[in-house]
């Protein structure tokens, strides 16, 4: 209950919308809605989920390498048969955090023996801003809730070696965390990295310092969890090794020229507005309106007062349990690591570039990661039980009397205000007027335009209602070739990249070709968009692609968009006017 009330307070006033309004402003929420509803398509027409040709019609796209987050379809499908989207998508977020919170605090309970610093490390980490965030806003890297109970079985199995516990027991604690390891790699591919990351950098040290690797019971208990886990995971991991594109994503560099590289000082500078809020954010309520803007988002930013609580956690494990160390070196391992590949000192990069990222941006476990700041995610984890070891520390010999009851209340609340985004940006769900036009008409594919990463994940939400192919879809990593159909085709390459355009093959007989093509692979709707409502990423169509249809018939026309139907276009007038506006 006490989760549930932090959660309202929290994410206000997103929790006041969640039937309405979709939070915050990232297009991969866009891109999320539409899988969901791509999944629950699929297996209603009895197709492969890992291949859609709603995108990129006609060709089609491979989904293999963007694995369904099946766990949060498990909440999600009743919720939207029920209620519809945005509800079912916002209510699945929010549980996801609340079981991410409720989690953390058993993890909490079975190392601290204490409720309350369990309490306040399950609250940290669920609620802390770059969790927060990824769970709103970025739900495929951010439904990471399955984390902590996987460490909560690990970590209690390999108790049970260190204190001798019968064989049959620790077998059933291991399979139990192979299985909850599985719900992340289930949910995303990268979740499952973090888990692995995170288990894995806790069991060698955990081995080292207790002796483990001397017990024969040990390896055999890792032998039992890694096999399960094998086996449990290997209907999602099977496509992805089958794939054929798995070698060109996996050969994808770690994207370095935005995200490669964090501030030292946005841990360590309070923002003069907000002295306890490391977040670099401006989030203000006007109305029924949020503005925000912000910079680098997806920094760890943690807070000046827990700072102070997971210092404090540093003293217990010097002064009063040595083993505590562990959570120590892995918070600093990859704090280290989420730095990136540049270090940057008030937003001026150093002169030095080496980063511990730097051994391993080549690895290819590194690579499925693509940005380097979300290796704080993992770090948070770590941090998080610093912190619950220093209130531990404050708390484990004393009574609580009433004043140090408030002390402690204002500064848990001090502790989740230095690491809130509070209040939570929210914005309409998109569904907009000229979808009833679309649903009427007679079938066939659609053009959307102005092409580009960030609208065609809005073109992907918006399919949800009208139901009709796009010529363009956006993913993560799109496979190789995808493109091509694009590029060969004059009008729709004219679209993407006019620049490009070879003015030798924009002959007469070429284009009525291509228009032909386009008509016989099922396109029939050009819907030109003046404007695209993808929250900060505002696409206006070129006033060139606008005036290449301005004297052609329309079947619709608004503020907003313009729909043609291609049957009614004459394609001749069409060239005559491309010629002119490129030339020009």
């Amino acid at each position: 209950m006490l989760y549930l009330l932090t959660f309202v307070v929290m994410s206000y006033p997103f929790v006041a919308r969640m039937h309405s309004h979709l939070p915050m402003d990232n297009v991969d929420t866009h891109q999320a809605l539409w899988q969901n509803w791509w999944v629950l398509e699929a297996l209603r027409q009895g197709r492969d989920v890992n291949y859609t040709p709603y995108l990129f019609h006609p060709e089609g796209l491979d989904y293999t390498l963007q694995p369904p987050r099946w766990t949060g379809l498990v909440f999600w499908t009743p919720l939207y048969l029920l209620f519809g989207d945005p509800f079912a998508f916002n209510m699945t977020a929010a549980i996801g955090i609340l079981l991410r919170a409720y989690g953390m605090y058993l993890f909490g309970l079975l190392i601290f023996k204490r409720r309350i610093p369990a309490w306040v490390c399950g609250a940290f980490y669920a609620f802390a801003g770059a969790n927060l965030t990824h769970a709103l806003q970025q739900p495929f890297t951010g439904a990471s809730e399955w984390i902590p109970w996987f460490m909560l079985a690990f970590v209690c199995g390999l108790m049970q070696i260190r204190y001798r516990a019968s064989t049959h027991g620790i077998f059933w604690t291991m399979l139990a965390a192979a299985f909850l390891f599985s719900l992340n790699v289930y949910a995303n591919l990268k979740i499952g990295i973090f888990a692995m990351l995170l288990g894995g950098g806790f069991v060698l040290l955990y081995m080292i310092v207790h002796r483990l690797w001397t017990l024969r019971s040990f390896w055999k208990s890792m032998m039992i969890f890694g096999l399960a886990s094998i086996v449990i995971c290997a209907p999602s991991l099977l496509p992805m090794i089958r794939s054929e594109d798995l070698f060109a994503a996996a050969s994808d560099a770690v994207v370095t020229d935005v995200w490669g590289g964090m501030d030292l000082l946005t841990y360590f500078k309070a923002d003069h507005d907000r002295p306890l809020n490391y977040m670099q954010s401006i989030a203000s309520l006007d109305g029924d309106q949020v503005e925000h803007s912000f910079v680098t988002w997806g920094l760890s930013h943690v807070g000046l007062v827990s700072f102070f609580f997971a210092l404090a956690g540093l003293v217990y494990a010097i002064r009063i349990e040595r083993p505590v160390l562990i959570w120590f070196i892995l918070a600093l391992v990859f704090w280290l690591l989420s730095l990136g590949v540049v270090i940057y000192i008030n937003r001026s990069a150093l002169d030095f570039y080496w980063t511990p990222y730097r051994l391993l941006e080549d690895n290819f476990i590194f690579r499925a990661l693509k940005w380097p700041f979300r290796m704080a995610l993992v770090f948070l984890f770590p941090y998080s039980v610093l912190i619950g070891y220093g209130l531990h520390y404050r708390t484990r010999s004393i009574v609580l009397d009433r004043k140090q009851k408030l002390l402690l209340i204002t500064s848990v609340v001090m502790l989740l205000y230095g690491t809130s985004i509070f209040p939570i940006p929210t914005r309409d769900a998109p569904r907009p007027a000229y979808l009833s036009k679309l649903v009427e008409l007679p079938e066939g594919a659609i053009i959307d335009v102005p092409f580009g990463r960030h609208v065609s994940k809005y073109y992907m939400s918006v399919q949800r209602y009208h139901g009709r192919p796009i010529v363009e879809g956006m993913i993560a990593r799109v496979p190789p070739g995808t493109y091509d159909y694009i590029n060969q085709n004059l009008l729709l390459a004219t679209f993407r990249d006019p620049g490009k355009l070879n003015f030798g093959d924009m002959t007469l007989e070429n284009w009525e070709a291509d228009f032909k093509q386009l008509l016989d692979d099922g396109f029939r709707y050009l819907v030109m968009h003046r404007e695209v409502p993808v929250s900060s990423f505002i696409g206006r169509a070129k006033g060139w692609a606008l005036a290449m249809f301005e004297i052609e018939p329309k079947l619709y026309d608004d503020n907003n968009v313009i729909i043609y139907d291609l049957t009614d276009v004459d394609a001749e007038n069409v060239l005559s006017r491309a010629k002119r506006l490129l030339a020009e």
